[in-house]
């Protein structure tokens, strides 16, 4: 008996001296880099992104909203790119797509961006945001931004994905194709552990990092902003890709069919990854990037066939004197 309460003993200790250390090495860990370091990675290449600042009027009484985005320049003259939109996930920031907008193939088919979510990265980091309403419109100035753009695509990685659906909820004619990549958007379809509530609680809340506190808050309010906009799929008209890992513990892939059952009014394509987790963006980098120049190529050769369909007819109509 006593050698079971040594071994139970000593198990608690480990497990909560593996907590504190992880707790502690979080205060360390910073996943987001500042305009210089951006500057100074991309220096060399042909096309460079630089990185730009929005303001937002706050409720009243409260302070205005900061959000930083990243964008490589549009084409100079009247011949407009699709324009791709990169929305991160949890704990994160804009620098999780860093490879991508290295990628020659995707710079030359289409105008990038990436975003701090509210509360990440340099968008007024440390001030969390909840609701999926207001991250979306917190970053509907991008959307905005880019209204004139013959063809816009929203790129959602995890918990970005919940806001893209909002976005594309908003701006139907708009988003012309959202990319799903591990999203979480059915309310409940995703693993809480327990160490969530215990870090939520008031003596443990303020010891954890400003990052993982972020993220752990709208992990505990997921389910109650996703349940905010289950009304408004419908909306939805955009063309949804979906890459889900069949092995996500984290976000289940039953989010896929959860949304295959509420885009009513969109046409979806799913692609399951029988031996992923939820590390598409990390693992999978390269597939996911073919699927999106798939996405640009189709509807290249679309524009294409309607352009001759139209020339043709112009040019068989009779000649009125």
């Amino acid at each position: 008996m006593k050698r079971f309460l040594r071994i139970a003993c000593w198990s608690l200790l480990s497990a909560f001296g593996l907590v504190i250390c992880v707790v502690g090495a979080a205060w360390f860990v910073d996943s987001r880099k500042t305009d210089e370091e951006l500057a100074e990675e991309f220096r060399n290449q042909r096309i460079r992104p630089t990185v730009h600042y929005y303001h937002i009027a706050g409720e009243p009484g409260e302070k205005p909203r900061t959000i930083r985005f990243l964008e490589t320049p549009a084409l100079k003259g009247d011949s407009a790119q699709p324009v791709i939109l990169f929305v991160h996930g949890a704990p994160s920031s804009l620098s999780f797509f860093d490879k991508f907008f290295k990628d020659t193939l995707l710079l030359n088919k289409a105008q990038l961006v990436a975003v701090d979510r509210p509360g990440y990265g340099y968008s007024d980091f440390g001030r969390v945001e909840t609701s999926i309403i207001n991250q979306a419109k917190f970053l509907q100035p991008l959307i905005d931004r880019f209204r004139k753009a013959p063809f816009l695509m929203i790129v959602g990685s995890s918990y970005g994905g919940s806001v893209s659906a909002r976005l594309a909820m908003n701006n139907p004619d708009l988003v012309d194709h959202v990319v799903f990549v591990s999203s979480a958007l059915g309310p409940g379809l995703e693993r809480t552990y327990s160490i969530s509530y215990l870090a939520d609680s008031p003596l443990i809340y303020w010891c954890v990092s400003p990052l993982l506190r972020l993220a752990n808050d709208e992990k505990l309010a997921h389910r109650e902003a996703l349940e905010a906009i289950l009304p408004d799929w419908p909306k939805i008209r955009a063309n949804i890709t979906m890459l889900h890992g069949q092995r996500d513990e984290l976000v289940y892939p039953t989010n896929v069919s959860f949304a295959e059952h509420h885009l009513v009014n969109a046409r979806v394509k799913q692609f399951l990854l029988p031996e992923n987790r939820h590390d598409i963006v990390f693992n999978k980098r390269e597939y996911m990037t073919q699927i999106i120049l798939d996405i640009l190529n189709r509807r290249e050769r679309k524009e294409e066939t309607k352009t001759k369909t139209m020339a043709v007819k112009l040019t068989d109509e009779p000649v009125k004197l």
